[in-house]
């Protein structure tokens, strides 16, 4: 019987070693795979700030040229006296109303948008928008690691190391969030500020062409 219980202790202290170097194994890969997931998620992230940045401002440099060019031809057809001055001012004032329409239109959904996530966090912009990118990017870390296949190895891996698939998924998608949380502000930065000086500078020439056009 004593044979027994040695021979049973030993085996559980085998399994018990065993398990805890699994465990460790488990967890090197999980930091690796974390580090990797975020490199990668830095650079998407800085990717379609830049893309959606530069998209946008293409978008707002194309409508404002456009106004321009209608108070262009109205001012034209005034100061050419095609047109008399009452008519002058009564289209230039409906048009000028109809391009301020079209831009609260168009940026409904972004303002709404941002009010909401800004009265969710306080009302702190680089909060609010670390939170929007943060839940974001555990929800595309989340679904990518979802759609990868794993070998029946690995299941027996992390099955004996005490862990499951889908938790391992989850804690590697929380970790990358944090980390993108942490990171967002210093690399969305240089982006924002540039798009924010260009549509700034653009905004400021279309106000004092339409001063012009206006006087």
């Amino acid at each position: 019987m004593r044979s027994i219980l040695l021979i049973a202790s030993a085996l559980g202290a085998g399994l018990a070693l065993g398990r805890k170097y699994l465990e460790r194994g488990v967890t090197a890969q999980k930091h690796k795979a974390i580090q990797d997931a975020a490199i990668e998620t830095r650079r998407r992230v800085k990717r379609h700030a830049d893309d959606f940045l530069r998209k946008s401002f293409r978008r707002f440099a194309i409508a404002t040229g456009c106004k321009l060019v209608i108070l262009g031809v109205l001012w034209t057809l005034y100061h050419t006296q095609l047109i008399e001055v009452d008519i002058f001012a009564l289209i230039t004032g409906v048009v000028l109303a109809l391009f301020l329409m079209r831009d609260l239109w168009i940026s409904w959904p972004f303002i709404r948008l941002g009010a909401a996530e800004l009265s969710k966090y306080g009302w702190r912009p680089r909060r609010a928008l670390s939170e929007v990118v943060a839940a974001r990017v555990f929800e595309e870390v989340l679904t990518e690691a979802r759609a990868t296949p794993a070998s029946r190895s690995t299941k027996v891996v992390l099955m004996l190391a005490g862990q499951s698939h889908e938790g391992v998924h989850l804690e590697i998608a929380t970790a990358v969030a944090a980390i993108a949380r942490d990171t967002t502000w210093n690399d969305l930065r240089p982006f924002l500020i540039s798009a924010g000086i260009k549509m700034a500078a653009l905004t400021l020439i279309y106000s004092i062409s339409v001063i012009f056009l206006m006087a």
